[in-house]
């Protein structure tokens, strides 16, 4: 963008010294400096342009009266004032009218067209390049209607109609080469940007050496330098890094002994980024020193890329956290609006990242995202607005097409509304695709952004469901013990169903092991024993030892006994044999378990793992977990137990009860040896399964990681 205004500005007032100089060979002293103080300090010349100006008497010396209004105007733009800018043009335009010529109307308009440009308002600048481009044709002026072409075509090339602005600059370089205009060089410069632009890199560079040539043959080092960083910028997308670093050393040299340090700031922050993707720190940290001292001669706060240069050296320095603050403080004096702010946002969230604060990085991600949805926005609105103007233009041609053909014949008149109404109706169908392309660009972004919600959603239920698996009890380690000891045993869940059994087991149940595994043992059972089963399984939970109990299995009566596998929480073994033989099995199951629980696990139950913190822990994250489950689900704490098949669901006087969850709602009835893995199991299984609001997920996974982060330290898993 800055190129093309550069470029604007100094060929009016290449212009505007042209015209003066052939006006008014000797001129004093201020109007000297005005024209040189333009380009190298801007804020400086305004000063100056306006005392010379004072100084004229604008009746009798009118063209060199608007001169130094039209250099004052540029230099306000150079500085970024263009408040000021435009009431300087209007001060041109309340010039003496008697004195005008109808260059001043081409040059007003065109400096206006300059000022909109150089804010980004393309559309209105279009327009008035445009109304410069009736003038020159008005007057059949080569040389003011080949700028006209030239202007033109910067405009249409912002507004990103590519076809339309290499039309405009092929015919303002027909024209100049017609008329012999020495001063190519802009048009060859603004044909390289546009083949940039369009990626056509060979065709880029050829149209700036042409550009450097013509510039280098006129003895002009600034517009020189100013291509020789564009073909920098080419030459760097090819992966021609060394060249481009002696084309932009050139550049800087000849903008400092032209002592244009604005020009050079930004070519040494160039410089700056070349030199780190090189990795050459050494070339990066003069550069940026440089550009920093040029800053401080100008008094003007670091720009945009200068303070993202430093940022990024800052980073390679290993200073994360002073790279946050200059990307922080940039930001903050930026404008909301600037176009800057989302390069800057895209590097404050990878330096946040750097420093392993993924919340502000996903802030800032998510600021990026909306100030570049606004930028694609802005640069689409421009577009619709370029077609709304052609629109205007057609329909006011139109217009004084139909008064000057008022006295033709009806034939005439009515394949001249013929014609209007198809016209008419292929703009409105340009209008209706315009939208339906906005429409449908809206919905997929709206569908991608939905897509990549879910896919975060999917990909972090599952690994809860993997955190929740890898708390269950091993069953094949628990079938090695069963069948270590050679007995009828069988183990189950604390939902009762059959997590492994042997093949004695396996045969008064009537069934092969691999077909029973997984059902509840409740199935092989009549009513009265099921009910038996499932008190033993309750009071099982609350005391130690064994308890024998008669069952009714599908081979007959058999006296049993029950009791829990130690070192896996909620497992209970049970013994389908005679009871003369059942304690010495289940205990030899017993200690075999005990002997293989893993040594952090026996230092807990030692230990007891009762400290008062981590007690308290668990009972709030099993509360939270069942709130959350009945809030977000609707649904009861035994509908929870029933599909987590982690607690064991009773009936106790015809209602279902879920006694050994409720333990663990409270800390007054929380177990001496908590099953702790359960509680892991619960939350988990609550993350994994219910939509729940980001708070809320990230309450619960607070709460479950604070478990977590107490078993580790006190060597629980």
């Amino acid at each position: 963008m800055r190129r093309g205004w550069r470029r604007l500005v100094a060929a009016a007032v290449l212009s505007a010294a042209a015209a003066a100089a052939a006006q008014q060979p000797a001129e004093d002293s201020a109007q000297e400096r005005c024209r040189s103080l333009v380009a190298t300090q801007p804020q400086q010349a305004v000063q100056v342009c306006e005392q010379a100006f004072a100084a004229i008497d604008a009746r009798r010396e009118f063209e060199l009266a608007e001169e130094m209004l039209f250099r004052r105007s540029d230099a306000e733009v150079a500085s970024g004032d263009f408040a000021a800018a435009a009431a300087t043009l209007d001060r041109v335009a309340a010039l003496p009218a008697e004195a005008a010529h109808w260059k001043h109307d081409f040059r007003l308009a065109r400096r206006r067209g300059i000022l909109d440009y150089r804010q980004e308002r393309f559309v209105q600048a279009l327009q008035h390049f445009r109304a410069a481009q009736e003038v020159a044709l008005a007057h059949d002026d080569s040389t003011a209607l080949a700028q006209s072409q030239n202007d033109i075509g910067n405009a249409l090339r912002r507004v990103g109609d590519y076809r339309e602005a290499l039309k405009a600059y092929l015919s303002s370089l027909e024209l100049k080469r017609r008329i012999n205009d020495p001063q190519l060089g802009a048009v060859y410069t603004n044909l390289g940007d546009l083949y940039h632009d369009l990626e056509d890199d060979a065709s880029a560079r050829s149209r700036y050496a042409d550009a450097l040539a013509e510039y280098e043959r006129m003895q002009r080092p600034r517009e020189a330098a100013h291509v020789r960083e564009s073909l920098a910028a080419v030459l760097i997308s090819a992966g021609e890094t060394a060249e481009a670093d002696a084309l932009l050393r050139k550049a800087i040299s000849d903008l400092a002994a032209l002592g244009a340090r604005a020009n050079e700031l930004d070519a040494q922050v160039k410089l700056a980024a070349l030199a780190q993707d090189r990795g050459d720190m050494a070339s990066a940290h003069a550069a940026l020193a440089r550009a920093q001292a040029l800053g401080k001669e100008l008094e003007q706060p670091a720009t945009a890329q200068l303070a993202l240069q430093l940022a990024r050296l800052k980073r390679s320095d290993g200073d994360i956290a002073g790279a946050r603050a200059l990307l922080a403080d940039t930001l903050q004096r930026l404008g909301p609006q600037a176009a800057e702010r989302a390069v800057l946002l895209q590097a404050a969230a990878e330096t946040a990242k750097a420093a392993g604060d993924l919340g502000a990085a996903y802030g800032l991600l998510q600021e990026f995202q909306t100030v570049q949805a606004r930028l694609d926005k802005a640069a689409h609105d421009r577009r619709l607005e370029h077609l709304r103007v052609q629109f205007d233009l057609a329909e006011r041609e139109r217009a004084l097409e139909k008064l000057a053909a008022d006295n033709r014949l009806a034939e005439l008149a009515l394949r001249q509304r013929t014609t209007q109404l198809w016209l008419g109706a292929a703009c409105a169908l340009l209008v209706l695709l315009a939208l339906a392309f906005a429409f449908a660009r809206a919905r997929q972004r709206s569908r991608l952004a939905a897509a990549v919600r879910e896919s975060q959603l999917a990909a972090e239920r599952e690994h809860f469901r993997q955190l929740a698996e890898s708390l269950r009890t091993d069953s094949r380690r628990v079938q090695d013990l069963l069948d270590r000891a050679g007995a009828a045993l069988l183990a189950m869940d604390p939902a009762g169903g059959i997590v492994a059994l042997t093949a004695a087991a396996a045969e008064q149940l009537g069934g092969p092991r691999e077909a029973l595994l997984g059902r509840p043992l409740a199935a092989f059972l009549d009513a009265d024993s099921a009910a038996a089963l499932q008190t033993a399984l309750s009071a099982l939970e609350e005391k130690d030892g064994e308890i024998e109990l008669p069952l009714q299995l599908p081979g007959g009566t058999a006296r049993t006994r029950l009791s829990a596998l130690p070192g896996d929480a909620g497992i209970a073994v049970l013994r389908l044999a005679a009871a003369d033989s059942a304690a010495e099995t289940v205990a030899d199951v017993a200690v075999q378990a005990a002997a293989e629980t893993p040594p952090l696990a026996a230092l807990a139950a030692a230990e007891g793992d009762d400290s008062a913190g981590f007690r308290r822990e668990l009972v709030e994250l099993m509360v939270f977990a069942v709130e959350t489950w009945e809030r977000v689900s609707g649904r009861t704490r035994i509908d929870l137990a029933e599909k987590s098949r982690v607690w064991r669901v009773t009936v106790d006087e015809g209602r279902l009860r879920v006694r050994a969850m409720e333990r663990y709602l409270s800390l007054s009835k929380l177990p001496r040896q908590p099953r702790w893995r359960e509680v892991l199991r619960t939350a988990y299984f609550v993350l994994s399964e219910c939509r729940l609001e980001p708070a809320e997920r990230d309450a619960l996974k607070q709460r479950a990681d604070a478990v977590q982060t107490s078993l580790r330290r006190r060597a629980l898993i």
